[in-house]
């Protein structure tokens, strides 16, 4: 039975209210759901505008070239190529033939077709995915992921690299291998807590798949992107001969990539197409028409309204996310977009309903990132009011000031495969203090930002422009909440401080190499002072003395760890995309050296148990060894933790 408009209002908002309880403050359907837009005329000389700024940005930043779409009052205004498709044959790029990867700007392309079928009542938004699925979800607790928690990123999923970089064409499988055999763990409650998950759109992807009978590409391609005459587009893998041939080189930070030769994903709903600017142009047009091209209609009448609509936010006074794009305000004016970044591309897509204006750009090298940001910033700047300022002072005291401070970290990292290590070295960090006047002061890399509270646990930066808030659980504040990030920021307490790893790291290594080098050193040096013994009476004793037997399994058990950890990491080093992916058997051979230290780890803590009870061992040798035997649990404890003492998927 098909919903009613103001029940899908409500199902919309329903998980902005359930995380604004985390956060501690009431909220409603209502009050999470934005105004409806009253379109606004633009007045500016569009093209020049961009012409301007791109051409800049492309010198500026060293990027070889762009391919732009521009929509305004519900027709394309501009759609160009600027600099070269590559930078060997000098090819200008071609709006029209030229696709470039787009990157996680598929997103909201799967989005919209999914949209399409929650409008025409085929599938509930609501209801547990797995009703719908062909591959098993892992499900805890008996809680259902829904469509709409993988769509807004809150499926609860663990964020992984598994399944995405492969390189070689003949190591890709089907899509529905890598959700059925290397599924990621949900390690959250859905509908709560956002963290990005490229897996999570895999899965709704597949929905798709599953409904069509069909493998995703070809669902996606008759399900909107032939219907929207998007003919030069496509998620295949590899691409099409006529499109890879034509496809824009892309310059990653070490090498390029020809005619779609870059590398593959598994997981080919979260980020594969590849689009030139004209078929990205008719998506934009799409979605400020109301699902009309060319006077045809394409889409069902609501789908983009519904699309657009509010459909969770972790705090009602917050930013939060629409079906498969991201909110952002700027003033009062209400933008949704999102961007997408591969190995050696940068795309960026921005729609502002309430001025009937939409915007994609796409770069063929990484510094595309910064260029995006001088250009969408520069025509939003330009074509938009500018955002009112106010100067926010505290006039007290915070709210639990105490129990904000801290350090957070971003939830989209990996918890159970092997980049755990990668994935936490990487993820964005905040550190949060309150400066004497009640500021409070947030510390990103390079960027301090400072905040007012403008109710308890909200609080609104010093110039008025953006907002974050703190989220509770169980009583105590857990979680920092950024407006319009789909990823929320979590507390690092305890054993997950880096900081501990550290002085963990350090204590081992000295407890080991007291071992590495101390023993052969106090050999050598009791050896001078007996006047040097024969080689086969010290043979003899080696084999026959306990504590010498003791100090060479220690001896040996440290070596496989060292060893064998090194060279996991100069694997890692040699083929990075390979080992975070899909990690070959060569890399996976190489656990069976930390496997057997931590198996000789186990035996070492034996013999240090048996030395406190055996009278030919002295003090002095029973409390290094039992230092030397904590070194070794140590090292253990941090491979474990991070993921690299078994080999990867056997935990």
């Amino acid at each position: 039975m098909r919903r009613s408009p103001s029940r899908r209002r409500f199902l919309a908002g329903i998980g902005a209210a359930s995380t604004a309880a985390l956060a501690g403050s009431p909220t409603s359907a209502s009050a999470a759901r934005p105004p409806a837009p009253t379109k606004q005329p633009l007045d500016s000389d569009i093209e020049r505008l961009v012409d301007e700024l791109v051409e800049t940005s492309l010198a500026e930043h060293d990027v070889p070239g762009a391919s732009i779409a521009v929509v305004s009052d519900g027709s394309r205004t501009v759609t160009k190529g600027y600099g070269v498709a590559d930078r060997t044959t000098e090819s200008p790029v071609d709006p029209e033939e030229t696709p470039f990867r787009i990157g996680s700007v598929s997103k909201p392309v799967v989005a919209t077709a999914l949209m399409e079928l929650v409008e025409s009542d085929v599938i509930d938004p609501d209801a547990d995915v797995a009703r719908y699925l062909d591959v098993p979800i892992d499900e805890r607790e008996n809680e259902a992921v829904t469509l709409s928690d993988l769509v807004t990123h809150r499926g609860g999923f663990e964020s992984t690299n598994r399944g995405m970089w492969i390189p070689n064409e003949d190591d890709l499988r089907p899509l529905e291998s890598y959700l059925r055999n290397d599924p990621q763990r949900r390690v959250r409650p859905p509908g709560r807590i956002g963290s990005y998950s490229n897996f999570g759109y895999a899965l709704a992807g597949q929905v798709l798949a599953a409904h069509a009978d069909e493998p995703f590409h070809r669902a996606i391609d008759d399900h909107l992107l032939q219907p929207a005459g998007m003919t030069t587009s496509s998620f295949r893998q590899p691409l099409p001969s006529s499109l890879a041939e034509a496809h824009a080189t892309g310059y990653g930070p070490t090498e390029r990539y020809r005619q779609g030769e870059f590398p593959l994903l598994g997981l080919r709903p979260a980020g594969s197409m590849s689009a030139t600017a004209s078929d990205m142009g008719r998506f934009l047009e799409l979605h400020l028409n109301d699902g009309v091209l060319d006077g045809e209609r394409v889409l069902g009448r609501g789908t983009i309204g519904a699309m657009h609509e509010r459909w969770a936010t972790h705090h009602d006074r917050l930013s939060g996310m629409a079906f498969g794009l991201i909110e952002k305000f700027r003033g009062d004016v209400r933008t949704l977009w999102h961007n997408g970044a591969t190995l050696s591309f940068y795309s960026h897509l921005v729609l502002v309903p309430e001025y009937d204006f939409g915007l994609f750009v796409s770069f063929n090298a990484p510094a595309g990132s910064a260029a995006a940001t001088d250009v969408v910033d520069g025509v939003l700047d330009e074509l938009l009011p500018n955002p009112e300022t106010a100067s926010r002072t505290p006039d007290g005291p915070p709210h639990r000031a105490d129990e904000i401070a801290g350090t957070y970290r971003s939830t989209q990292r990996s918890h159970t495969w092997h980049d755990r290590v990668t994935s936490a070295l990487n993820a964005a960090t905040i550190d949060v203090h309150f400066e004497d006047d009640g500021t409070l002061v947030t510390d990103r890399d390079t960027e301090t930002e400072r905040w007012v509270e403008i109710e308890p646990l909200v609080f609104e930066r010093t110039d008025g422009n953006r907002r974050i808030a703190f989220g509770r659980e169980e009583g105590a504040i857990r979680y920092l909440f950024y407006g319009g990030s789909p990823t929320a920021f979590a507390r690092v307490e305890g054993l997950d401080r880096l900081s501990v790893h550290g002085m963990v790291v350090a204590a081992t290594v000295l407890g080991t190499l007291s071992a590495l080098v101390g023993w052969p050193a106090s050999a050598l040096y009791h050896r001078v002072l007996t006047g040097g013994e024969s080689a086969p009476q010290s043979w003899q004793t080696a084999v026959t003395n306990d504590v010498v037997r003791a100090k060479l399994l220690a001896i040996g058990s440290i070596g496989v760890l060292y060893v064998s950890s090194f060279t996991i990491v100069v694997h890692f080093l040699a083929t990075p995309l390979v080992v975070l992916s899909d990690p070959p058997t060569t890399f996976r051979a190489l656990f069976v050296g930390t496997s057997l230290g931590a198996v000789g780890t186990i035996a070492t803590a034996g013999v240090a148990g048996y030395g406190w009870i055996c009278e030919d061992w002295d003090l002095f040798t029973r409390t290094h060894y039992a230092v030397v035997t904590a070194s070794l649990v140590g090292i253990c404890w941090l491979l474990w933790y991070w993921n690299l003492l078994f080999p990867p998927g056997l935990v």
